[in-house]
């Protein structure tokens, strides 16, 4: 059996690589030794192909079978030689290769942090470890009169003397938004492709087929996803 993998990532989100790729003719000729595709329908294709090499070193004809499709992600086929003895099969994977964000640290994580819940199961607000031992009382005292004295600070802040003079007009800056300024445009995704092919000759001249077939394949493949890239690429930059 011969066998390929190859993997590379491409500046194009995955709704575009698909849209690309599933559409055969779009891609077929970017194949090494492609000639011709005959779409017979929307599983089944047949190719004819020429190579320099063991049972391509002519043109054959292979029938491709889509066996697995399942949209915006893998599609996986079956491949038989009409004028050869030889089968295979393969698939294409597609996923996105955008950076996952890290968890929030220092600050942020304390302010997105949960409460922990309590032996009892209730969620409780984290308390000095001081106020548990003082009686429940004290602490309801403690507590009424920190908020009097917050409200009697709030009533003089705001009926106290006001500033004088020009004050500025227009829309002033609140909150955090006031100095957070996203992107006004989106940057291209980026997507992961994966391709994956095996091939059996059959015959009696099998074994030496594969020795010579081996080596070319990988190089092959790699190749044929280059090139998908460029054309990808090259769409979006020339759009």
């Amino acid at each position: 059996m011969i066998e390929a993998n190859y993997t590379l990532e491409i500046d194009v989100d995955v709704d575009e690589v698909w849209s690309f790729v599933e559409v055969i003719p779009n891609w077929a000729h970017l194949l090494v030794g492609f000639r011709k595709l005959d779409v017979v329908d929307d599983r089944r294709s047949v190719w004819t192909l020429r190579g320099d090499v063991g049972i391509l070193a002519r043109e054959v004809e292979l029938q491709a079978d889509i066996t697995v499709w399942e949209p915006g992600r893998r599609a996986e086929f079956t491949i038989t030689g009409l004028t050869e003895r030889i089968t295979g099969q393969g698939s294409f994977e597609l996923e996105s290769a955008e950076p996952v964000s890290p968890p929030p640290t220092g600050t942020a994580a304390a302010e997105t942090a949960e409460p922990a819940p309590s032996a009892s199961g209730r969620t409780e607000a984290a308390e000095p470890r001081g106020d548990r031992a003082r009686p429940g009382l004290l602490r309801r005292i403690r507590f009424a009169v920190a908020g009097r004295l917050l409200r009697w600070l709030n009533r003089r802040r705001t009926t106290g003397p006001q500033p004088t003079g020009p004050q500025p007009t227009g829309p002033q800056p609140t909150g955090p938004a006031a100095v957070d300024h996203p992107p006004t445009g989106s940057a291209p995704g980026r997507s992961r492709l994966r391709f994956h092919l095996e091939l059996t000759p059959g015959g009696p001249m099998a074994p030496m087929i594969e020795l010579l077939m081996g080596p070319m394949v990988e190089p092959t493949a790699e190749d044929f996803l280059r090139n998908i890239r460029q054309a990808l690429e090259g769409r979006r930059t020339s759009a």
